[in-house]
Parts: structure tokens; sequence; C-alpha cells
């Protein structure tokens, strides 16, 4: 194990912890979550779902009121089913739900058992009469609207009501939805002829099946449990996410990544575990908690990347990132001329790309694109997506092009006010990045700038971002030789790894991604 070094903002962080009084939290962590599994079963005409035995019922507070149980020798198959049916009157129990449903069908008519509420089914019949329904039921009935799910595959077709929810064949057992497995319960969101499932689980088991998509398994326990901390935190931020569709969160990078049980292991299963309940704060709320594979050596300030200044999402210098974070992307004059013709960019050929802001690190903040007759501007995300049907999009925007660029010093002093060494020896660390863009591993950089310029300061000043011009055309192509992999902003997760090894624990992690953060729950 490295020699453990303390960091200013972490010990400043512990002292927070310290003096958070369970009381002043303002905010309620589920204890369900509803997901979206977009990923396997969105918009779709029909999917299957994998279990010999089907508990149907409704979801009671947190927990699971069944209603019944429907049988298959091998897959169910359910889809959308919205419209008018004739209802027997009578209720029934699901065994007897089922055998009405089979005997009217000797009659001809389109039939399902249909489940209702509570433990109470009745029989449906589609495109049929009122009079015809009550002739082979021997029972009154009526015209009814219904919108849910056809389900069969079964001992007979069953209609499901968008508000029950499917379990497997116990309480314990998993589903399987489109082959894949998942805890809980399932249900549909039904829109039209179209259908989303849905799968409503515990918030911590929902982390079971997030941490290890989102982060290594064979990852440092500590550094797992920051992502399990981080995972929940951000989750709670973000369950208003997909009201609108028919639930809180999806299965996607668009919300987080979430595999279900297939991808559990027990290191991340352990992890949430021992963190559970635990919810990263800045003055008693839950923050937002975003992070990124790698930042290259020094974190992201927010309005950097988006719109606004975040007084949590400071830039921080890393400690030292887990692994070879480094990548190169090549670009031609051609291809980049092409490029612009293609976005309908008025600016004539191609000629350069000069750098014109970079920030402590070296990281590109915004750069022009010149052309024979005009300029381009390139700033935050766009900087890395903009050639992205061309050379890929960047990884990141730490970054040199043609080995111009990298941490800025203000001139040739690799050791001047605003570089990223001593950003770090301000705050009592021996910062260790790695790529090319890297003052301890024997690649340091020329900035090519007479007089670098701040252009804007973080109140620790210990970060700013500096006003250049730097050309960087070279023998008609664009050489990006880069580090790290994300918008850079909050946690790293190889920085967590690498703090990990040093033997940080994972409170001191969260606390030195997240400026001014405590850890509550």
């Amino acid at each position: 194990m490295k020699g453990k070094k303390k960091i200013a903002s972490i010990l400043a962080c512990a002292m927070l912890l310290s003096a958070a009084p369970v009381e002043a939290m303002a905010y309620t962590v589920p204890d369900t979550v509803r997901v979206g599994l977009e990923s396997v079963c969105k918009n779709v005409a029909s999917a299957s779902i994998g279990v010999w035995e089907l508990q149907i019922g409704m979801q009671k507070g947190d927990g699971f009121q069944r209603g019944g149980v429907i049988t298959s020798s091998g897959l169910f198959t359910a889809r959308p089913a919205v419209g008018d049916y004739i209802a027997v009157d009578k209720t029934m129990d699901c065994a007897d739900a089922l055998d009405m449903a089979n005997d009217m069908k000797k009659s001809g008519l389109d039939t399902y058992a249909a489940y209702l509420s509570g433990g109470d089914w009745t029989v449906y019949v589609k495109d049929a009469s009122v009079s015809a329904v009550e002739a082979a039921a021997d029972e009154n009935a009526s015209r009814v609207s219904f919108e849910g799910v056809a389900i069969t595959g079964g001992e007979a077709p069953v209609l499901v009501p968008e508000n029950a929810v499917m379990m497997g064949g116990n309480v314990a057992d998993t589903f399987k939805l489109n082959s894949m497995p998942y805890r809980g319960m399932l249900t549909f969101s039904v829109n039209g002829s179209s259908m989303t499932g849905v799968n409503i689980i515990g918030l911590e088991e929902y982390l079971y099946g997030v941490v290890p998509s989102e982060m290594p398994k064979s990852y440092d326990a500590e550094a797992l449990k920051a992502q399990a901390v981080a995972a929940r935190t951000y989750a709670m931020t973000k369950l208003g996410a997909h009201t609108g569709s028919g639930y809180q969160l999806c299965d996607t990078t668009a919300c987080q990544v979430y595999k279900g049980y297939s991808n559990e292991s027990d290191a991340t299963t352990a992890a949430v575990d021992a963190t559970a309940g635990e919810v990263a704060c800045y003055n008693g709320s839950p923050i937002e908690a975003v992070f990124s594979a790698s930042t290259g050596g020094y974190t992201e300030s927010s309005e950097n990347v988006w719109n606004t200044a975040v007084p949590y999402l400071r830039a921080v210098p890393e400690p030292g990132e887990y692994g070879d974070n480094s990548w190169t992307k090549t670009l031609t004059l051609d291809e980049l001329t092409a490029l612009l013709q293609a976005k309908g960019e008025n600016i004539g050929t191609a000629k350069d790309i000069v750098i014109t802001k970079l920030s402590t690190g070296g990281r590109v903040q915004e750069l022009q694109i010149v052309g024979t007759s005009g300029t381009k501007t390139l700033t935050k995300e766009a900087i890395r997506t903009y050639f992205s049907s061309a050379c890929g999009t960047l990884p990141s925007k730490m970054f040199t092009i043609n080995g111009k660029g990298g941490t800025v010093t203000g001139g040739t002093s690799t050791s001047a006010k605003g570089g990223l060494l001593s950003a770090a020896a301000r705050q009592g660390i021996v910062a260790k990045t790695e790529g090319a863009l890297s003052y301890l591993n024997g690649k340091k950089l020329s900035v090519d700038v007479d007089a670098a310029q701040p252009a804007q300061n973080t109140d620790n000043g210990a970060y700013a971002v500096y006003n250049v011009s730097i050309s960087t055309v070279a023998n008609g192509k664009f050489v990006f030789s880069g580090s790290g992999s994300g918008h850079g902003v909050g946690l790293s997760q190889k920085g967590a790894q690498g703090m990990a090894q040093m033997g940080y624990d994972y409170k001191e992690i969260l606390c030195h991604y997240y400026t001014g953060i405590t850890i509550e729950g």
C-alpha cells in the first residue's frame, strides 16, 4: 500500500462529518424506486417474461400483495391491451376466473381471466356483445374500458391492469424480462400499442445492480463504497427524470446503468450493504453526485461543462489515478474541412485549430477552428463531441494537439503559479497523474505561451481558466494526445481506486471530490 497523505479538503470534510446531526436531514431516502428497463424493453409491442410461475397482485406500500398465480411450461408473452371489453359482473378468485375463461372459450368467445385488485378476478371478453357473454357465463355482464397488458402462455390468456404488478414464483424469486433477470416487482407502462417494462425494486437492491455496472467490481472496497454512496445520492436527485413515462429512473447512462440481478457481485453488494442509507449532502440536501471514469489529473468545475457553478462541484487535483488513462485521436485538415462542410459551417477551408482557453491542469476550455473565411468557436462539451463523425468523440478535454497545450505555466517554467504541480503542493499533497499530461512521469510539456493570463478564478485561488492563443496545426494534421475519460466533474472512478490503494477510506474519497459535503444517514 502506498503511503497515505492527508489532503486539507478531506480533513475539513471529516470535521463536518462528525458535526452533522442526524435530525438535520431535510430529505427522505426512498425504500423503493421504479426503474424503466429501457435497455431491454422500451416502447415494444411484446415482451417475454421468463418464469414458470408468475404472481399477480398489487404494490402495497413498499411490499407486494398477491392476488393470484398463473403458471406456464415455457415463457409468458406480454402485449399491450387497450380498449373496450365485456366484463362478467361476478368477481371470483384467480383459479375460478381461469376455469370460467376456458369454459367460455368453448363458445367461440375471445376470453381472458381478468385481474381487478386485491384477490378479485373476473372474465373479460373481446369483440362480443353483452348478451352473448351473459348467455355463455350465465351471469350479468357490462361493457368496460381497459388499459394494461395481456399475458399469454399460461393456462388461459390473462389481462393485468396497468396499476398491477407481477413477481416471480415467490417473493424472494427473480423474474426475467426479455432474458434479463431482475429482483423485485415487474409492471408495464403502456402507451397505446407499445409498452415499457418497469422494475419496482428496493433502492438498496437497485444499487446491487448499479454499482458493478458503473465501476469495475475488482476495485478496492473503499472505492466501491464511495461509488455506492455516490450512486445512491445521484439516484435520489434523478427521481423525477421520467415521471411522464410512468417511472422514476431509467437503466441507461441517462440516469445510471442498471443491469439487474445478472451483474451483481459479492464485492459490490458488500459495498452497498456497508453504506446502507448513506447519502452525500451539501447544506443538508442530497447532491447531484455526478462522476466520470477518469479526469486525467485534475477534476473539472461544473460551469466549464454545463451552465451553472455548483458549490460542491469544484475542480480539485488528483492524488493519483489508477491505471494508464491516456488516449490518442488523429484528424487531418482534409477531414476537418469535410466535417465543416457537412455541418454547414461557412468558414471556408480548414487551416488551423487554435486553443484559446486552458484551465489549471491542462484541460482545454475553448478552441477555435480557423478557416479561410472565418472561425468556429467550441466550448464546454462541444469540444469533446464536435469531431465525433470524423475521428470520434474525444474521451476528455484534457489533451494536447500535436504536443501543443498542456498544463498552463504562464511561460516556460514548469512550476509557475497556476500549474498542476504548484496547485497540488498548496494542498499539501504530491500529485500523480497518468498519460501524456503528467509532470511526474517524465513527460513535461511546453505551453508555447509568452504570457498566459487568468480569465477566471475559483474562490480558493488554486484553479483558474487562462486566455491563451496556441496554434496547433502541423504537417496537415492534428494529433490529439489526452488523458482521462468523461466530463471530469465530481468523482473520478479511477481516482477513487487510486486513493483507496493509498489507504483513504470512502468518506475521505467522497469529500475530496465533492467540495464541502457531509455524509449523512
